[in-house]
This record gives C-alpha cells, structure tokens and sequence, in this order.
C-alpha cells in the first residue's frame, strides 16, 4: 500500500557590585520600644562580571494557566531612586510615611532599588509597585516599618514585601506610628483587599544563624497575619542553604512559614535574604495575578505546598539539639520556591457543568470525542474547542484546547490497512464463507481466525421472505447492497459503515413480501449490540419501509425511509464526559437503491441515502442543528461466459458517509468571576468537513487452472478521510491462491 496521507523577559540593572544583607530594623526586636538603627548593608564585595539571568519564561505545565493580570506590590524599603529601577514604568505609586508625599528619595536608595528590581524584573512580569519609604535620617525604626506594611496593604498592595530580618518577632502592641498602633497597622494587611489579606513576604536575615524570635513570636501575637506570611532564605543555586542566611532551625511554627529561594541576583550585583524575599514577592504576584479569587493564605499556601525537596537536606535527619530533625526542614523550611510547580493544576482538572466552580463538572482526563469518518476534519479544525477554561482544586482556571482530545475513531490509513487485511488471502484475517441450504432455508457466515464477523438466515414462506443477520460493526452488512449485488471482493467496501463501526456487533432483521410480479414491500430493523468493554453508552437502532418495483425482470429499484435512533452518539460519533453527546439523537434517512442486469454479463447496482436531522447535547456541546449526511455507492461487474467463464472484472465508485452540512452550538468556559461564577460562551462550528472522499476501484479476477486463482485490486482514493488537504491515497493488491 502506497499511503501519503499522514494522518518575559527578565530585566534588570547592575547598581554597582556589593552584597546585600536583609535589613535589620533596629526596633523591630525585643520589648519593641522605638529605638532607632542603621541597616546592616553589609561589606561592599565586588562582585564578577554579571552572569546570565538564571530565571526565564516559566513553562512546563500541561495547560496554560490563566491570562495574567497586573498585581499590585507594596515595596517597603528605605528609600528609592525609582530611575535607577528596572522597569520604572511599572511603578504606579509611592509613599513617604513621614511627610505623607510622593518623594521616597534619599537616604538608603540602593537597597530600595534593588528590591523593587529584583521584583519588577523576573520573568512572570505581572508586578506594579507602590513604593513606601519608611526611613528618615538614615534611620528605619520598627514602628515605621509596620506602619509602612499597613499603608501599602490600605492603598490595595496584594503582596507586601518587607526586605528587614527580625519581622517575625512580634513587637509591643503599644508601639505606633502616626498615630497608629502597631497591631491595628498589621491587621490591615489581614483585611485587606476585601477580606482576602495581602501575602506578607519578610527576609530570615543573614546573619548564618537560627532565627531568635526572642521568645516573642509573631504566630502567637499575630496568628492571622502569619498565616500569609512568607519567610524568605537564601540558597547557593545548589539546593544548599547559603552560608551567610539565616535559618528556621529547631522551631516548627517558623519551619512551616520558611521558603527558600536565590540569594544573589547577579542582574543587580547583589546578594541576600532582601533579594530572596524580593523573589518570593514576585512569585506570590505571579499566581494571584492569574487567580485573583485566591486569599492571600491560599496564594501564600499554594507557595509552600508546592515548593521543591529535592535539597539532599531533605534526605538527612540528624540536625537540631535533638540531632534528629530533618535537615531540609531546619535549614530550607518547605523547600525551594518552585513557581512553575505553584503554577501548575492542583489535583483533576475539571470542565466546569454548572453556573458554579464549585458545583463541579466532568473530569478532562475523562473527557474526550470519537468520530465517525462522517466527520472527516470538521471538529478538529475547528476553534470552538480551543481556549477551552477547566479548573483545579483550588478553583484556578487554565486554557485548554480539548480539540486535542477529539480524535477519528480509526484514522485513514489504518482503515486502509484493515481493508487490506481482509482481502488478503495470506492474512490471518482474510475471512472465510460458508454456506448451507435446505429447502427454502439458507444459512451463510463470514469467519477469520479470531472468530465469527457476519451471519445470515434467510427463509421463505410463500410471498414472504424473513432474513436474520448478525455482523461486527466494523464489518459489511451481509444485508447491504454491496453484498446483494454478488460483485467480486472489493476493497473500498471492506470497512463498513460510519454508523456501526463503533460498535462490537449489530443485530438485525429484514422481511419482503411480494404484493404482486412487480412490486414488494420491505421492512428492517438493526440494533447494537453492548459495549463489551464498557467504554460508552453509546447505542444506536435503525428501523426502516420501503417499496420494491421491478418493471423489468432485469431491473429492481428500491426506495426507502427509515430513522435512526442513537443515544449518546450521533452519526458514528460517541463522546463521553464533556465532550459527550445527547441521550436521544434522530435521524431521519431516505434513499433509493438500483440494481439491473445489462447483459452480456454485466450487471450493476446503486445506492444513495441522505438522513438529515438535529441533535441534542450535554456538556459543552449544546446541540446541533441542520444535519444533513449523504453516502453513495455504486457498481459495475462483467462476468465471463464459455471459456473465459472464470473471469471478472468489477468497477466501484463511492463515497462514504459524509456531513454535508451541520451547526454545532457550544456552551464553553472561558474563565471565572471572583465569587466563584463560571464564564461561558456560545461559540458554533460547520461538521460538514473540508473534503469529500470519493475511492474509485477495480478489481480484476481470474482462475489459470481447477485449483489456482489470481485477483487484482487497485483502490485510489480522492481526499481521504474527507480531508482537502490530503494528498490522494493508492493501494494496489495482489493475490495468489492455489487449493491443495
């Protein structure tokens, strides 16, 4: 067989080469009186030439997440120079705690540069800053700094990054700032933004030791809060704590508040846990700004949960006084940040059913559509599946396209192959026929080596004629006007129907009687037969009448009208889940059939049959209306006579089953509100495919002897598979038998 037809950039700047500590806030300790300090800015080290950004586009999850939004960031820093910041146009606001304006420059500009860069120039790109400056005469008091944390929270800040060690030791309730007491600063940031609270990203400190919280806790002074806080600590890029940052150590309540991340940022020439918590702060912007229906103890949660153990820490359990706490969790709390895996679908992906997330839908790995070749390349070359939203466990959208998992049931080439394969007289499935009659009973079937594909009862009883047959569905109708016309074996009629090809078996039943010389009545019904795989409910019957008129003794045309019932299915088609189909399809088909003998041995037959009808759905799919399908099949055959009596030479033109037009109305996800409301759209797609099959044959047979015969097919088909865009298909076939 000759078969050709297959079926953000990340931006920064370099300030200067120096190493950078997470800022000690001088009063941010202890008892939490207003004492005042200098940041630790650490010894200016230069540093190489910068290297290669190591963060880039995040990728690697099965489906794209949502579009992103910005989010807003509050940068609480000393100072800023906001035209030494990377990306300085997405800085949208500011604040002086101390003079209540928009100018944050002097004093510590450096330190605020860095950060708001390290933040506006990662790879996700979804972060606005509003920069609040909590410094006055080089000094950060503690109170200032809660106060500042509180500002950025009130003024809409989703995330709240704080690059200051010591910011999980809890201050004294009466420390205040501009009137405003330290606790009622923080709860701002638990308020927030309607209720949802802002993530609280705060630096560990690097100072290469434990973290001390002085036996004043923020989890135990402020719960709420430290319930979307995120302690940051650095790493050396090797999954090993960087010797200079600080470290949950013994303390579990830190522990499960703790991620690591990079220390240095080699686009910025500087390093340490500032630099960490400004990375954490990204990330944290990353998935609120995709989902903005997440709370902050979600967002910050979603962080932890899904933060990397693949530190060899983690393999150790001799660390802390005990000597046997797990190493990783001491030194790296949950792990490393690991945005592409925070980003990633949590759980089963669901296409959503109902008005609700939360009401549920259909599994999407649960989800898919077979077609019949009545299809062709409709469905799959439409976008109406295309930017398709399923959600998570978490309620998170992500665009999928689920035309993907919209496939023919058996593509071309290999329903060539199997058309091959059965007229194969060297194949173990070249089928075997036999017949035995008695009387006015005939009994016939068609076998191979793996069992039974066909059989036929027929009987007669005066003007009445009963035939009982039974076949595969993907095998020819013992009943069809192929198999009546008596041609030779062709190939293009090997495959069956588009409407029985997914079933395992069909079951049917056919009466004629005689009104007269000319003229009869037909009646006939099929059913499938059950899935024995039990992969579908698809099922199907048809029930046809129709009137026979033969004028001639060499001529009979056959008309008929009949319906098919399908359920679950339509046209050869099942799906299942949200991409299933309704429960009550109809279609109503008519037809006429022609078969005339013409002399000189050669006889003939012709069928046409049109259905058209409308469709209902479930999941996605809504229904579908103005369906009309068409097949037609014709056939001519010389047979031999006298010496050449062992001949034939056979003719076939047909096109299978094809749409040749149908609209189908989708409802589809697209997206979701914050109180948990589905968006959908109504898109529509044509089912009537891009081309139209048409498989011209002959075929050729002939005996050189009592026991050998030689037959010749050559099939070349016409856009395959109803596809423009498919270059033709030929297959020729050569066989030999000889009877022992």
């Amino acid at each position: 067989m000759d078969s050709r037809y297959r079926l953000l950039l990340s931006a920064g700047f370099v300030v200067g080469a120096l190493s950078l500590e997470g800022c000690s806030s001088g009063g941010g300790g202890g008892g939490g009186g207003a004492s005042e300090g200098t940041p630790d800015q650490g010894v200016y080290t230069p540093m190489s030439q910068p290297a290669p950004s190591t963060s880039g586009p995040v990728s690697g999850v099965s489906v794209a997440p949502a579009r992103a939004a910005f989010v807003r960031v509050g940068v609480v820093d000393g100072a800023f120079d906001v035209t030494a910041i990377a990306n300085r146009q997405r800085v949208v606001d500011s604040l002086n705690v101390h003079t209540g304006g928009t100018d944050v420059r002097g004093g510590n500009e450096w330190h605020g540069n860095v950060v708001a860069s390290t933040i506006s120039g990662g790879a996700l790109g979804v972060a606005e800053l509003d920069l609040i400056k909590i410094e006055q005469d080089g000094v950060n008091r503690s109170s200032a700094i809660n106060y500042g944390v509180g500002q950025a929270a009130a003024r809409g800040a989703q995330v709240v990054n704080a690059s200051f060690s010591q910011r999980f030791v809890a201050n004294d309730p009466r420390l205040g700032f501009n009137g405003v007491s330290s606790s009622e600063s923080l709860a701002q940031v638990v308020n927030a933004n309607g209720g949802k609270g802002a993530v609280y990203v705060i630096s560990a400190g690097n100072n290469g030791q434990a973290m001390d919280t002085q036996g004043q806790p923020l989890y135990a002074a402020e719960p709420a809060l430290y319930d979307m806080t995120l302690i940051a600590v650095g790493t050396d890029g090797k999954g090993n704590l960087h010797p200079s940052s600080a470290y949950p150590g013994d303390d579990a309540r830190l522990q499960a508040r703790t991620i690591a991340t990079d220390y240095v940022n080699r686009e910025v020439g500087a390093q340490g846990t500032s630099i960490s918590a400004a990375r954490i702060s990204e990330y944290a912007a990353g998935i609120l700004s995709r989902w903005p229906h997440l709370d902050a103890r979600q967002a910050s949660q979603r962080l932890l949960d899904t933060a990397s153990r693949e530190s060899a820490l983690f393999d150790r359990n001799d660390c802390g006084a005990s000597g046997s706490d797990n190493c990783g969790s001491f030194y790296l709390g949950q792990g490393e940040a690991d945005i592409e895996a925070a980003l990633a679908p949590q759980g089963e992906l669901v296409v959503a059913e109902q008005a609700r997330v939360d009401d549920g839908g259909d599994l999407v790995r649960g989800s898919y559509l077979q077609l019949s070749g009545a299809y062709g390349d409709a469905v799959r070359q439409s976008d109406a599946l295309r930017d398709v939203a399923v959600f998570d466990d978490l309620g998170r959208d992500y665009r999928m396209d689920l035309g993907q998992q919209v496939q023919p049931r058996v593509d071309h080439a290999t329903q060539m192959r199997r058309q091959m394969e059965r007229l194969s007289l060297t194949s173990a499935r070249a089928p075997i026929t036999q017949s035995m009659d008695v009387d006015t009973y005939r009994f016939t079937t068609r076998s191979d080596g793996g069992g039974l594909l066909s059989s036929r009862f027929d009987a007669a009883y005066g003007p009445a004629t009963l035939s009982l047959y039974s076949f595969a569905g993907g095998e020819v109708n013992p009943m069809s006007a192929y198999s009546e016309s008596g041609l030779m074996p062709m190939m293009s009629f090997q495959g069956g129907s588009a409407l029985t090809q997914a079933f395992d078996g069909v079951n049917g039943v056919t009466s004629r009687y005689a009104l007269g010389e000319h003229w009869d009545l037909t009646a006939s019904h099929w059913a499938s037969t059950l899935d024995s795989a039990g992969t579908s409910d698809y099922r199907a019957r048809r029930s046809d009448v129709g009137v026979s008129w033969q004028p001639l003794p060499s001529l009979a045309i056959d008309t008929f009208l009949g319906s098919l019932d399908e359920r679950q299915g339509l046209l050869g088609a099942s799906g299942v889940g949200a991409l299933g189909l309704g429960e009550e399809n109809r279609m109503t088909f008519a037809g006429i059939g022609l078969t005339a003998e013409l002399g000189a041995g050669i006889s003939g037959f012709a069928e046409f049959e049109q259905g058209q009808g409308s469709a209902s759905g479930r999941g996605l799919l809504a229904s579908v209306e103005d369906i009309v399908a068409r097949k037609v099949e014709m056939g001519l055959q010389w047979q031999g006579s006298g010496r050449r009596a062992d001949e034939r030479l056979a003719f076939t033109l047909r096109q299978p089953l094809r749409i040749e037009g149908a609209e189908a109305n989708f409802d589809v996800p697209v997206g979701r509100q914050l109180d948990g409301t589905v968006v959908r759209e109504s898109r529509s797609a044509s089912l009537a495919p891009s081309g139209r099959e048409i498989d011209i044959e002959l075929g050729y047979a002939f005996k050189t002897g009592e026991r050998s015969q030689w037959q010749l097919n050559l099939l070349h088909a016409l856009e395959p598979g109803h596809d423009a865009s498919a270059p033709s298909d030929t297959a020729a076939m050569v066989n030999y038998a000889y009877s022992f």
